[in-house]
């Protein structure tokens, strides 16, 4: 029989799968990022109003962080003097995310939106450790209203986004190598990014900061590259070529880079990704981690498709676990690192 309205809104089943075990419940998570020294990850929702969520590792449980009706404000307009006020929690969209230690042992979370804005928003996280919280505390406006993909943060408080396409470009271009986006930077006391001489690049998409504050690393996905540039000046220093999927997001987490994508050889999706619809495609997931000083590559996940699951965008090692984010589905998975 025809399937009614109400049985077609159904969500998919929780169970798991393909030695996957998920999360669910989440709006389309495409970035995960760790508090560092707790179980708790971060996760994004590309959905308007999807907020932010805290996702328990041990509990294997996700709740609201920062959303409709939870949405704590407390501006802190002396650091964040050009942004305009609070963004409205109904209408953000949040993307790519970064958390660096801040005062008191407390947090300072950052994550791009496009709900309402183009902005990188900045929250306040207490209680880490125990019942985390998340207070929105400023923005910092995208110029002429360019789309921010991913951020990071140095420890002086600098910001970089990336921006994957600058206007006049399209998928194809980023896949046929041409130099699609750059990237932004911003400094305290600056009214917003600006863009960073010398990183005009083919898809710029994850980056990442080292610990040391001298370099800054990112994700080439027109070219399937992780790269490494240093801070001062600005220059290409290394890289790392991949292959098998497109990298996306990229991440710092315990002394390694981390990075991760969807299977490009999927023959149901008739190969690698070329137009945006492919990467709506079920795919199955890899997961790479590398020195950051060398960026020589280790695999450390590989897995089949795994429906309704897809969209592998990021992997985190939480423990002797893998989580992975998901960037158009309501879940995240985790399985054994190996």
């Amino acid at each position: 029989p025809a399937a009614t309205p109400a049985a077609a809104a159904r969500p998919a089943p929780c169970t798991p799968s393909q030695g996957l075990g998920f999360v669910c419940g989440l709006d389309a998570p495409e970035d995960l990022v760790p508090v560092p020294g707790t179980r708790w990850l971060i996760a994004s929702g590309m959905k308007p109003g999807g907020g932010l969520q805290f996702v328990d590792t041990r509990a294997k449980a996700a709740r609201p962080a920062w959303r409709t009706g939870t949405a704590a404000v407390r501006a802190d307009r002396a650091r964040f003097a050009s942004c305009p006020g609070p963004v409205d929690a109904t209408k953000a969209i949040f993307h790519g995310l970064a958390v660096r230690p801040a005062s008191g042992g407390s947090f300072t979370v950052y994550a791009t939106n496009h709900g309402g804005r183009e902005t990188v928003e900045v929250f306040r996280l207490d209680g880490a450790s125990a019942t985390p919280a998340l207070t929105w505390i400023g923005c910092v406006p995208m110029p002429n209203g360019l789309q921010a993909n991913s951020v990071a943060a140095f420890p002086d408080g600098t910001l970089l986004t990336t921006v994957v396409m600058l206007p006049g470009f399209g998928f194809g271009d980023m896949f046929a190598g041409k130099n699609t986006g750059a990237v932004f930077s911003w400094a305290p006391g600056q009214a917003a990014f600006t863009r960073l001489p010398g990183t005009d690049l083919p898809g710029p998409n994850g980056v990442e900061t080292s610990a040391d504050g001298r370099e800054f690393y990112l994700a080439l996905s027109g070219v399937r590259r992780i790269v490494a540039f240093s801070r001062n000046p600005v220059k290409l220093v290394r890289m790392a070529q991949l292959s098998g999927f497109v990298p996306d997001n990229v991440r710092l987490v315990s002394g390694r880079l981390f990075t991760a994508g969807m299977v490009d050889d999927e023959k149901a999706c008739g190969g690698a990704p070329k137009e945006p619809k492919d990467i709506q495609c079920p795919r199955g997931h890899i997961a790479v981690s590398l020195d950051p000083a060398t960026l020589s590559q280790t695999e450390v996940a590989r897995g089949p498709v795994a429906p309704p699951y897809s969209g592998t965008a990021i992997a985190i090692p939480m423990g002797t676990e893998l989580w992975l984010s998901s960037l158009n589905t309501d879940r995240i998975a985790w399985r054994p690192l190996r």
